[in-house]
């Protein structure tokens, strides 16, 4: 642009002045507080800038507070962001939006331009918009001339939503573009007229000089007639000049003063010529410019009507609109209904699904019901078994104190060994062979007898028992409590193992040792048989608490695999649930939106089946859960089926009058009637 930097927003600020406004502003200072410009916002538009909408703008204690500047430039761009829109249809997507921030700190200038532009916009489209106009003439072409380049640029940057807001731009811009030539042909016509008055005034001034010219003239031929008739003609020094004679000086000076004279007379003449045509051509420029004006006046008159039939067609536009805008509407909510339905005959299989799972998750709890009722008395069982382990165990307790009294035997049978030592030392030659077969006999006798002694028969055939009887309890179990309680007795079991194998241990260790200290062969042989005994016991002890302990880990691995089925089954459930009731939740609210006279009249219709049926259902039991959302269910179902038999009658009377698609849309479909929705 050619034009120096800011001298439009000094143009727009000068037109800002002849505003009459309550609040400053005559600078940059006073317009960054939004309050002069809210005011003239309201002058130009009251019914859509109003007096509520004013009072928001903070004017007092604004002061150098940039924060509550920005607000009140934010309240007045949005407001005049919704004009253009709303009211003007106009589109400012390409206009650069003013930066509120540096206009409430730094009080740019750049930026109040635009903000300028803005409300200069306002001013023209509005509807005292003439006397704006006319206010914008009065001001210096300089000034005009940058106003206009300001609404161009606001013109060529926006851009309108409909064809009226061209039209509505351009007979604006005609009209200043007309009422700017009529002033500028006013102004042309005064200049000619004070042109003519001046050139009047010279006429005026030759033709005086014309006249004193003349008299002079007069004067000089009487005084050169009166010199010629006298001979001697005296000058002013005193000295005789002679008389006029041709040839003389004195002739040829007059002589010279004469052409002069005339010179002079016949350019004034000429000049007067000159301004006598330059009158006429300008009488005639006065005509033209009469002729002019009378055209321009028609014009306007033109204006005037082309406005009046703009404002019919804005209106027709509107409406139009407004008829375009329903149409959108309707075909909006027939999509929306399409995906509804769509939509309510997927959550309609998802329902079926669902109860077909609630179906077998009551199986399936049945199931779990009855092997509780199997783990009860299982447990009732394991108590009995628990009660026998006891008695065994004191009987083992009894075994154990009669093995310290044959250990005090063995004391007394090591002492009787220490005499039977000296003994051996004086008859070992003489009896060494028969010794030894009497200990060879003796032996298997006595080895024998000590093995019935020390072997706990009934307790290992009822621990087998035991056992064997718990592992087909813990394959016939499917219950979560009764698999934790046999697993803790099972450990306990192990305990109960693991502390007899200690006490077998340190018998056998004890008579381990008591056979190392005793010297003669048959108590060793008998020890080592009962060791043997033991050590089978022992082993025997250790398979069974190895099984038990695997046993254990297997049942401890079922628990824990079914405690997470069992959390999943739970988790699925409670999804399933929430589904379900969303999906309901929604259908409610898309019967609610479709139409809510026919909802009213649901409501109205379930309300007193719903009173009827607990008329009549007082004195029966409650429902199931399943039973009510299969009641729910098929409630919206018949809600749905409803709404959908409405809206296909009123497009079947839409569709079967010949009417327009507007003329449809005034007419008022007729509503059924309740008894007819009830029945179905």
């Amino acid at each position: 642009m050619s034009a120096p930097k800011n001298e439009m927003y000094y143009s727009l600020l000068e037109w800002f002045k002849t505003l009459n406004l309550n609040a400053p502003h005559s600078d940059a200072e006073s317009l960054a507080d939004g309050v002069a410009l809210a005011q003239a916002l309201n002058q130009f538009a009251p019914e859509s800038f109003t007096d509520s909408w004013l009072s928001k703008i903070k004017a007092s204690a604004v002061g150098s507070n940039w924060r509550l500047r920005m607000s009140n430039l934010k309240k007045v761009t949005q407001s005049v962001y919704d004009y253009y829109s709303e009211v003007l249809n106009y589109s400012l997507s390409d206009f650069a939006k003013p930066d509120l921030q540096r206009i409430a700190e730094k009080c740019d200038l750049g930026e109040l331009e635009r903000l300028l532009q803005l409300v200069l916009g306002c001013a023209v489209n509005c509807a005292k918009k003439q006397s704006y106009i006319t206010e914008i003439m009065c001001l210096e072409e300089e000034l005009q001339a940058n106003i206009m380049r300001a609404l161009q640029e606001l013109e060529s940057t926006r851009t309108a939503s409909s064809p009226e807001g061209g039209v509505v731009t351009s007979l604006s811009r005609s009209s200043i573009s007309g009422m700017l030539d009529s002033k500028a042909v006013q102004e042309e016509r005064d200049a000619m007229a004070q042109k003519c008055f001046e050139t009047e005034k010279k006429m005026l001034l030759l033709i005086d000089e014309k006249t004193n010219l003349q008299q002079e003239l007069q004067k000089l031929q009487q005084e050169f007639a009166r010199l010629e008739q006298h001979s001697t003609v005296i000058g002013d020094d005193g000295v005789s000049l002679g008389p006029v004679q041709t040839g003389s000086v004195r002739y040829n000076e007059l002589r010279r003063q004469l052409d002069l004279l005339k010179e002079e007379l016949i350019q004034s003449e000429g000049a007067r010529e000159d301004l006598k045509l330059k009158a006429q051509q300008q009488d005639t420029d006065l005509l033209h410019m009469q002729m002019r004006i009378d055209e321009l006046m028609k014009s306007s008159a033109e204006v005037t009507t082309l406005k009046d039939e703009v404002d019919v067609l804005r209106e027709s536009n509107d409406k139009l609109k407004i008829c375009e805008a329903q149409l959108d509407t309707y075909k909006k909510k027939l999509e929306d209904y399409n995906d509804l339905k769509k939509q309510v005959k997927i959550l309609e299989e998802r329902s079926a699904d669902y109860v077909q799972q609630n179906a077998q998750f009551e199986e399936e709890a049945k199931r779990y019901a009855n092997t509780k009722g199997q783990v009860e008395l299982f447990k009732k069982e394991i108590q009995d078994l628990h009660a026998k382990l006891d008695s065994e165990s004191s009987k083992n307790v009894k075994l154990e104190f009669d093995n310290k009294n044959l250990e005090g035997k063995n004391l007394a049978l090591q002492r009787a060994k220490d005499s039977l030592l000296k003994e051996r030392d004086n008859l070992r030659e003489t009896v060494d062979e028969l010794k030894c077969g009497q200990l060879s006999s003796n032996s298997a006798l006595t080895g024998t007898t000590v093995s019935r002694e020390l072997q706990p028969s009934a307790a290992v055939e009822k621990l087998q028992r035991l056992e064997a009887e718990n592992k087909a309890l813990r394959e016939g179990q499917g219950g979560q409590t009764a698999l934790a309680q046999l697993l803790d007795d099972a450990n306990k079991r192990c305990e109960n193992l693991r502390d007899q194998l200690k006490t077998a241990n340190e018998r056998i260790l004890s008579l381990s040792h008591a056979s190392q200290s005793d010297d003669p062969i048959l108590k060793e042989s008998e020890f080592g048989k009962q060791i043997k005994q033991l050590m089978e016991l022992n082993e025997q002890k250790t398979l069974q608490l190895e099984e038990s302990v695997t046993q254990s880990t297997s049942l401890q691995c079922k628990v824990t695999q079914l405690e997470t089925n069992l959390a999943a089954r739970e988790q699925e459930i409670l999804a399933y649930d929430a589904k379900y009731r969303k999906c309901v939740e929604k259908a409610k609210e898309v019967i609610k939106s479709i139409d809510p006279r026919i909802a009213s009249a649901l409501d109205a219709s379930v309300l007193e089946k719903s009173a009827a049926e607990v008329a009549e259902e007082e004195p029966k039991p409650k429902m199931s859960v399943m039973e009510e959302q299969l009641m729910t269910s098929a409630f919206y179902r018949l809600g749905i089926n409803a709404q959908r038999d409405a809206i296909d009658s009123k497009l079947a009377i839409l569709m079967g009058s010949g009417q327009t698609f507007l003329a449809r849309q005034r007419q008022s479909a007729p509503r059924k009637s309740l008894s007819a929705m009830k029945s179905k």
